[in-house]
């Protein structure tokens, strides 16, 4: 398949012509939540643009296996639990079901699979045990720490000297042979039924978790790896060290796409912060095709600000009432003609420039708003609305539900 699709990738800095490994298929990973509490709109941000970026390469002809974690095992579940008085199996269970909810109220419905880390324990067991053999782990007092001095292409993805690693050391703990070494395993209780190692009764590391999961059902190598910037490092880099050790196979992942944050009052959304807006509060007030239309309006490698989504109301129902004007109510099903979505597909195929796609299908609708041929404004409005439908943005509604 002859894609014209060009994707910025994090490693190398640029964008690049997107070849996945398979001419016809894509394997994609995306981080998933550590379900402490409901997910906000920063992670909205983030999965709706990767459901996006799914539905765009299925639109090019793709077979996508799109996989996402949910990490259902962490300190911060841990310490959420005892604040509400709570087994954290029990609060992990209910926030891990509220957000597969939360998913498919946001129309976020390409991921084909969603995997729990806690059901993958005895694959990171053997991982860990495997990189100790290798020679590219070691035990420390039941820890287990990945030796970062072993791999010299430590850094590469966040683009660090060995100078600015030393600046941030990851992890600080005396049993530690390097500031950078990240643990795999730690003799910590963190959940119920904790499990048992060679090295003791503890818990797997962070990075290690999405390791064995994606190597599980992506396999050693697969296409796309996706997340917000903030785990660029120590998370994902730390997963590449991990994998390319146990496999010798390069690379781990051929593009890595990262999105950035949404701020709120200046600072980035953060549950750490507490300034939030939670999917569950903000589909009370805004349709879902309002603020799927709001987060994508600002470019996915832009920060972006939450005092924006006012302005996303009024910008859907006139995008409907010209939508509406040109059906006459008799929504087409049609395809639209070749070449009609050409404008719409060079937006996208510009490392998925979704503002600009949304102009152009704005543009199209008031063009053929004003068409006089039946036939061309029949293939405009079918046009906006069949790119439209790949942002996830539904513009066959009344103009007074947006």
């Amino acid at each position: 398949m002859n894609s014209q699709l060009r994707i910025f990738n994090t490693m190398s800095g640029r964008k690049e012509r997107f070849q996945p490994f398979n001419s016809r298929s894509v394997g994609m990973f995306v981080c998933g939540p550590t379900v402490q509490s409901r997910i906000h709109l920063g992670h909205a941000r983030s999965y709706v643009f990767y459901d996006v970026l799914a539905a765009y390469m299925q639109h090019l002809g793709y077979d996508v296996e799109f996989l996402m974690n949910i990490t259902d095992q962490d300190e911060r579940i841990s310490q959420a639990a005892e604040a509400a008085r709570v087994d954290p199996v029990v609060l992990a269970d209910r926030y891990a079901d509220a957000f597969r909810e939360d998913m498919a109220t946001l129309g976020c419905t390409r991921v084909t699979r969603f995997e729990r880390v806690t059901d993958h324990v005895g694959t990171m067991i053997g991982q860990v045990s495997a990189l100790i053999k290798g020679g590219m782990a070691y035990v420390a007092d039941d820890w287990v720490y990945f030796d970062t001095s072993k791999f010299s292409r430590f850094g590469r993805l966040s683009h660090l000297s060995n100078e600015e690693l030393a600046l941030r050391p990851l992890e600080l703990s005396p049993r530690k042979k390097h500031l950078n070494d990240f643990a795999l395993w730690r003799p910590e209780v963190l959940v119920r039924g904790r499990w048992r190692s060679p090295w003791g009764v503890g818990s797997p590391g962070w990075h290690v978790q999405d390791t064995a999961v994606t190597m599980k059902f992506l396999g050693p190598q697969y296409d796309i790896h996706g997340g917000g910037v903030e785990l660029i490092y120590p998370h994902h880099e730390a997963q590449i060290a991990q994998a390319e050790s146990l496999t010798g196979k390069r690379p781990f992942v051929r593009y890595w796409v990262h999105t950035q944050h949404l701020n709120m009052g200046g600072r980035k959304m953060s549950k750490s912060e507490g300034n939030v807006l939670t999917v569950e509060d903000a589909l009370a007030a805004h349709s879902v095709s309002e603020l799927r239309l709001f987060l994508l309006g600002t470019h996915y490698r832009t920060e972006m600000d939450l005092s924006g989504l006012a302005s996303s109301s009024s910008r859907l129902k006139k995008m409907r009432r010209l939508a509406a004007r040109m059906s006459g109510g008799r929504w087409q099903t049609a395809k639209p003609e070749r070449g009609s979505l050409e404008g719409f597909e060079e937006a996208m195929n510009d490392d998925l420039d979704t503002p600009r796609a949304i102009s152009w299908i704005e543009r199209t609708l008031e063009r053929g708003a004003k068409e006089r041929s039946e036939r061309k404004k029949t293939d405009a409005l079918a046009a906006a609305v069949a790119s439209s439908r790949v942002l996830g943005v539904d513009l066959t509604e009344t103009p007074d539900k947006a």
